[in-house]
Protein backbone atom coordinates (compact mmCIF):
# COMPACT_ATOMS: atom_id res chain seq x y z
CA UNK A 1 0.00 0.00 0.00
CA UNK A 2 2.89 2.29 0.63
CA UNK A 3 3.93 1.95 -3.00
CA UNK A 4 0.36 2.29 -4.23
CA UNK A 5 -0.01 5.54 -2.34
CA UNK A 6 3.24 6.77 -3.87
CA UNK A 7 2.12 5.86 -7.39
CA UNK A 8 -1.23 7.57 -6.90
CA UNK A 9 0.57 10.65 -5.76
CA UNK A 10 3.03 10.61 -8.68
CA UNK A 11 0.14 10.07 -11.02
CA UNK A 12 -1.34 12.84 -9.19
CA UNK A 13 -2.73 28.12 -17.48
CA UNK A 14 -3.90 34.81 -19.34
CA UNK A 15 -4.83 37.47 -21.74
CA UNK A 16 -4.25 41.67 -22.77
CA UNK A 17 -5.83 51.87 -23.19
CA UNK A 18 -6.31 53.55 -20.63
CA UNK A 19 -9.88 53.94 -19.37
CA UNK A 20 -10.33 56.94 -21.62
CA UNK A 21 -9.80 54.77 -24.67
CA UNK A 22 -12.12 52.07 -23.39
CA UNK A 23 -15.28 53.79 -24.58
CA UNK A 24 -13.74 54.28 -28.02
CA UNK A 25 -13.10 50.55 -28.51
CA UNK A 26 -16.05 48.66 -30.01
CA UNK A 27 -17.10 45.55 -28.13
CA UNK A 28 -16.64 42.40 -30.26
CA UNK A 29 -19.90 40.70 -31.15
CA UNK A 30 -18.38 37.46 -32.44
CA UNK A 31 -16.87 34.69 -30.34
CA UNK A 32 -13.08 34.42 -30.42
CA UNK A 33 -11.31 31.17 -29.51
CA UNK A 34 -7.83 30.11 -28.43
CA UNK A 35 -6.69 26.50 -28.08
CA UNK A 36 -3.42 25.84 -26.25
CA UNK A 37 -1.86 22.36 -26.13
CA UNK A 38 0.86 22.46 -23.49
CA UNK A 39 3.42 20.56 -21.47
CA UNK A 40 3.52 20.95 -17.72
CA UNK A 41 6.87 19.55 -16.66
CA UNK A 42 5.72 19.03 -13.10
CA UNK A 43 7.00 17.21 -10.07
CA UNK A 44 4.99 16.14 -7.03
CA UNK A 45 5.53 16.41 -3.30
CA UNK A 46 3.35 15.79 -0.28
CA UNK A 47 1.61 13.01 1.62
CA UNK A 48 -0.76 10.25 0.55
CA UNK A 49 -2.67 7.40 2.18
CA UNK A 50 -4.97 4.79 0.64
CA UNK A 51 -7.17 3.03 3.18
CA UNK A 52 -8.02 3.90 6.77
CA UNK A 53 -5.52 1.43 8.25
CA UNK A 54 -2.52 2.07 6.05
CA UNK A 55 0.48 4.29 6.69
CA UNK A 56 0.68 7.81 5.39
CA UNK A 57 3.43 8.02 2.79
CA UNK A 58 5.56 11.10 2.30
CA UNK A 59 7.01 11.51 -1.18
CA UNK A 60 8.95 13.92 -3.36
CA UNK A 61 9.21 13.10 -7.07
CA UNK A 62 10.69 15.42 -9.66
CA UNK A 63 9.71 15.59 -13.33
CA UNK A 64 12.38 13.10 -14.40
CA UNK A 65 10.85 10.51 -12.04
CA UNK A 66 7.48 11.04 -13.67
CA UNK A 67 8.87 10.76 -17.21
CA UNK A 68 10.53 7.42 -16.45
CA UNK A 69 7.17 5.90 -15.55
CA UNK A 70 4.93 7.80 -17.97
CA UNK A 71 2.65 5.77 -20.24
CA UNK A 72 0.52 8.59 -21.61
CA UNK A 73 -0.19 12.25 -20.98
CA UNK A 74 -2.38 14.93 -22.56
CA UNK A 75 -2.86 18.57 -21.54
CA UNK A 76 -4.64 21.53 -23.12
CA UNK A 77 -6.76 24.63 -22.59
CA UNK A 78 -9.57 26.21 -24.60
CA UNK A 79 -10.78 29.78 -24.12
CA UNK A 80 -13.88 31.26 -25.77
CA UNK A 81 -14.33 35.04 -25.47
CA UNK A 82 -17.06 37.49 -26.48
CA UNK A 83 -16.39 41.05 -25.34
CA UNK A 84 -15.84 41.16 -21.60
CA UNK A 85 -17.08 37.61 -21.05
CA UNK A 86 -15.09 34.40 -21.46
CA UNK A 87 -15.32 30.67 -20.79
CA UNK A 88 -12.13 28.76 -19.93
CA UNK A 89 -11.61 25.01 -19.93
CA UNK A 90 -8.41 23.24 -18.86
CA UNK A 91 -7.78 19.48 -18.96
CA UNK A 92 -4.94 17.26 -17.71
CA UNK A 93 -4.66 13.49 -17.98
CA UNK A 94 -1.62 11.49 -16.89
CA UNK A 95 -1.17 7.70 -16.78
CA UNK A 96 1.86 6.03 -15.19
CA UNK A 97 3.04 2.52 -14.34
CA UNK A 98 6.08 0.76 -12.91
CA UNK A 99 7.09 -2.90 -12.58
CA UNK A 100 9.31 -3.98 -9.72
CA UNK A 101 12.30 -6.31 -9.80
CA UNK A 102 11.60 -9.94 -8.74
CA UNK A 103 10.54 -10.05 -5.09
CA UNK A 104 12.06 -12.55 -2.66
CA UNK A 105 14.21 -13.99 -5.39
CA UNK A 106 11.16 -14.47 -7.60
CA UNK A 107 9.08 -16.31 -5.01
CA UNK A 108 6.63 -13.39 -4.98
CA UNK A 109 6.99 -12.68 -8.68
CA UNK A 110 6.94 -9.01 -9.62
CA UNK A 111 4.67 -6.19 -8.56
CA UNK A 112 3.19 -3.80 -11.10
CA UNK A 113 1.95 -0.39 -10.00
CA UNK A 114 -0.45 1.61 -12.16
CA UNK A 115 -1.93 5.03 -11.58
CA UNK A 116 -3.76 7.72 -13.49
CA UNK A 117 -4.93 11.23 -12.66
CA UNK A 118 -7.45 13.49 -14.39
CA UNK A 119 -7.94 17.18 -13.57
CA UNK A 120 -10.69 19.12 -15.38
CA UNK A 121 -11.30 22.81 -14.75
CA UNK A 122 -14.15 24.97 -16.11
CA UNK A 123 -14.53 28.67 -15.32
CA UNK A 124 -16.44 31.74 -16.38
CA UNK A 125 -14.53 35.03 -16.55
CA UNK A 126 -15.51 38.70 -16.65
CA UNK A 127 -13.07 41.43 -17.69
CA UNK A 128 -13.36 44.02 -14.94
CA UNK A 129 -10.59 46.15 -16.47
CA UNK A 130 -10.98 46.17 -20.25
CA UNK A 131 -7.60 47.66 -21.10
CA UNK A 132 -5.34 46.58 -23.99
CA UNK A 133 -2.31 47.24 -21.77
CA UNK A 134 -3.37 45.88 -18.36
CA UNK A 135 -6.46 43.66 -18.75
CA UNK A 136 -7.86 42.13 -15.56
CA UNK A 137 -10.30 39.21 -15.37
CA UNK A 138 -12.23 37.82 -12.40
CA UNK A 139 -13.13 34.11 -12.54
CA UNK A 140 -15.56 31.71 -10.90
CA UNK A 141 -15.36 28.00 -11.66
CA UNK A 142 -15.18 24.35 -10.66
CA UNK A 143 -12.25 21.91 -10.64
CA UNK A 144 -12.79 18.14 -10.82
CA UNK A 145 -10.04 15.68 -9.86
CA UNK A 146 -10.11 11.90 -10.30
CA UNK A 147 -7.35 9.55 -9.08
CA UNK A 148 -7.11 5.79 -9.60
CA UNK A 149 -4.42 3.26 -8.73
CA UNK A 150 -3.82 -0.48 -8.96
CA UNK A 151 -1.27 -2.84 -7.43
CA UNK A 152 -1.00 -6.32 -8.98
CA UNK A 153 1.39 -9.25 -8.60
CA UNK A 154 2.44 -11.70 -11.29
CA UNK A 155 1.80 -15.41 -10.76
CA UNK A 156 4.47 -16.98 -8.58
CA UNK A 157 5.14 -19.85 -6.22
CA UNK A 158 3.79 -17.95 -3.21
CA UNK A 159 1.10 -16.05 -5.11
CA UNK A 160 -0.18 -18.47 -7.74
CA UNK A 161 -3.32 -16.45 -8.46
CA UNK A 162 -1.44 -13.20 -9.08
CA UNK A 163 -3.62 -11.05 -6.81
CA UNK A 164 -4.36 -7.40 -7.45
CA UNK A 165 -5.96 -4.52 -5.59
CA UNK A 166 -7.22 -1.21 -6.91
CA UNK A 167 -8.74 1.90 -5.43
CA UNK A 168 -9.55 5.45 -6.42
CA UNK A 169 -11.51 8.52 -5.58
CA UNK A 170 -12.63 11.86 -7.03
CA UNK A 171 -13.77 15.25 -5.80
CA UNK A 172 -14.99 18.63 -7.06
CA UNK A 173 -14.01 22.07 -5.77
CA UNK A 174 -15.55 25.46 -6.46
CA UNK A 175 -13.06 28.30 -6.78
CA UNK A 176 -12.66 32.03 -7.41
CA UNK A 177 -9.71 33.51 -9.23
CA UNK A 178 -8.06 36.47 -10.88
CA UNK A 179 -6.07 36.74 -14.09
CA UNK A 180 -4.01 39.73 -15.23
CA UNK A 181 -1.55 40.71 -17.93
CA UNK A 182 0.78 43.55 -18.78
CA UNK A 183 1.54 44.16 -22.46
CA UNK A 184 5.16 45.20 -22.85
CA UNK A 185 5.18 45.46 -26.63
CA UNK A 186 3.40 44.16 -29.70
CA UNK A 187 5.23 40.86 -29.24
CA UNK A 188 5.76 40.45 -25.49
CA UNK A 189 3.50 40.37 -22.45
CA UNK A 190 3.69 39.04 -18.90
CA UNK A 191 0.79 37.17 -17.36
CA UNK A 192 -0.32 36.06 -13.92
CA UNK A 193 -3.10 33.90 -12.53
CA UNK A 194 -4.27 32.83 -9.06
CA UNK A 195 -7.25 30.91 -7.71
CA UNK A 196 -8.37 29.36 -4.43
CA UNK A 197 -11.21 26.98 -3.67
CA UNK A 198 -12.77 24.31 -1.50
CA UNK A 199 -15.60 21.80 -1.51
CA UNK A 200 -14.37 18.29 -2.07
CA UNK A 201 -11.02 19.27 -0.63
CA UNK A 202 -10.29 21.07 2.59
CA UNK A 203 -8.60 23.61 0.34
CA UNK A 204 -7.01 23.96 -3.07
CA UNK A 205 -5.13 26.79 -4.72
CA UNK A 206 -3.27 27.47 -7.94
CA UNK A 207 -0.70 30.01 -9.13
CA UNK A 208 0.77 30.74 -12.56
CA UNK A 209 3.24 33.35 -13.75
CA UNK A 210 4.88 33.62 -17.13
CA UNK A 211 5.53 35.41 -20.42
CA UNK A 212 3.78 35.27 -23.80
CA UNK A 213 5.35 35.91 -27.20
CA UNK A 214 3.20 36.62 -30.27
CA UNK A 215 4.71 34.89 -33.27
CA UNK A 216 1.81 36.16 -35.37
CA UNK A 217 -1.81 37.30 -34.96
CA UNK A 218 -2.87 33.69 -34.54
CA UNK A 219 0.10 31.96 -32.85
CA UNK A 220 1.37 32.77 -29.36
CA UNK A 221 4.09 31.00 -27.39
CA UNK A 222 3.71 30.66 -23.61
CA UNK A 223 6.31 29.92 -20.96
CA UNK A 224 5.96 30.09 -17.20
CA UNK A 225 5.78 28.31 -13.87
CA UNK A 226 2.62 26.70 -12.46
CA UNK A 227 1.71 25.37 -9.01
CA UNK A 228 -1.41 23.43 -8.01
CA UNK A 229 -1.96 22.37 -4.39
CA UNK A 230 -4.85 20.19 -3.22
CA UNK A 231 -5.62 18.74 0.21
CA UNK A 232 -8.22 15.99 0.08
CA UNK A 233 -8.52 14.34 3.50
CA UNK A 234 -10.98 11.52 4.14
CA UNK A 235 -10.72 8.54 6.53
CA UNK A 236 -10.01 6.12 3.67
CA UNK A 237 -8.00 8.41 1.38
CA UNK A 238 -5.50 11.23 1.88
CA UNK A 239 -4.11 13.28 -0.99
CA UNK A 240 -2.19 16.32 0.23
CA UNK A 241 -0.09 17.13 -2.82
CA UNK A 242 1.65 20.08 -4.43
CA UNK A 243 2.21 19.76 -8.18
CA UNK A 244 4.64 22.31 -9.61
CA UNK A 245 6.90 22.86 -12.57
CA UNK A 246 7.65 24.69 -15.80
CA UNK A 247 4.75 25.29 -18.16
CA UNK A 248 5.23 25.64 -21.94
CA UNK A 249 2.53 25.84 -24.62
CA UNK A 250 1.53 27.22 -28.02
CA UNK A 251 -1.76 29.09 -28.32
CA UNK A 252 -3.69 28.91 -31.60
CA UNK A 253 -6.28 31.68 -32.10
CA UNK A 254 -9.24 31.31 -34.43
Amino acid sequence: MKHLGRTLAISTCMTCSPLVAQAQSPTPTAWQFEFTPYLWAAGFSGWSRVGARTHTVKFDANFSDVVKNLNFGAMGTLEARNGRWAILFDAIYVKLSKTSAPLLGGALGTARLKGDETVLQLAGAYRVLDSPVTPLDMLVGVRFTDIYGQLSFSQSALLPNGPSRSDGTNWTDGFVGVRAAYVISEKWSVVGYADAGTGGTKYSWQLYGGVNYNFSKTIVGKLGYRILTQKYDQPDFLYNVRTSGVFAGVGIKF
